[in-house]
């Protein structure tokens, strides 16, 4: 209605403008004064298009309850899953290789160690000898990660070893996916037996 409105003021002002240049005494600048009549009418007219041509949005009949998205469910904790890997160690401080596995994704053996070879000819019995000798059995370790396969939330992992005796190890790190064991020392031939108990 206010565009309508607007509009036709626009055209009115534009013909009140051009009926005054056509009625206005002989002794002004016609140039200047037709200038700004025809500007001011075509002003008032440019308004009132603009305004007309603006859509104002209808107005909502009922206003909608806005939607919430509920949240996404939280996964559900793992269970305990039995899970087992049995590794078979050669002689000779050779990497081992797995001879049963349940719920194990995979699994890596690293051994870190330093070799002393004396020289030919050199004797263990000097002092530096005997003391590189020990270096070399002590600097031996081995670190054993286990990924499981499915997730398992277990209480205890437990290591143990047919075949020899075992030297000192720790569970390093663990968690429902995976668990890392660090043996210090060489290990003998035999089979490490890795399970987790619930």
């Amino acid at each position: 209605m206010i565009e309508t409105g607007l509009g036709v003021a626009g055209l009115a002002l534009l013909l009140l403008s051009l009926m005054m240049l056509a009625l206005r005494p002989r002794r002004s600048r016609p140039f200047v004064e037709a200038s700004l009549t025809i500007g001011a009418g075509l002003l008032g007219i440019a308004i009132g298009l603009v305004v007309a041509n603006r859509h104002e949005p209808p107005l909502p009949i009922a206003a909608a309850a806005p939607t919430v998205a509920p949240p996404p469910a939280e996964p559900a904790p793992p269970g305990y899953v039995e899970s087992r890997l049995s590794l078979q160690f050669p002689i000779d401080d050779e990497y081992p290789t797995s001879s049963a596995t349940s719920n194990v994704f995979d699994w890596y053996a690293l051994r870190n160690s330093i070799n002393y070879v004396p020289a030919a000819g050199e004797k263990l019995d000097k002092p530096q000898n005997q003391l590189l000798k020990l270096l070399t059995d002590v600097s031996w370790s081995w670190l054993i990660l286990v990924v499981f396969d499915r997730p398992t939330q277990y209480s205890r992992l437990q290591v143990s070893f047919a075949g020899g005796q075992l030297p000192f190890y720790q569970i390093a790190r663990q968690n429902p996916r995976y668990a890392v064991i660090h043996v210090q020392g060489r290990i003998p031939a035999g089979e490490m037996e890795i399970t987790t108990n619930e």
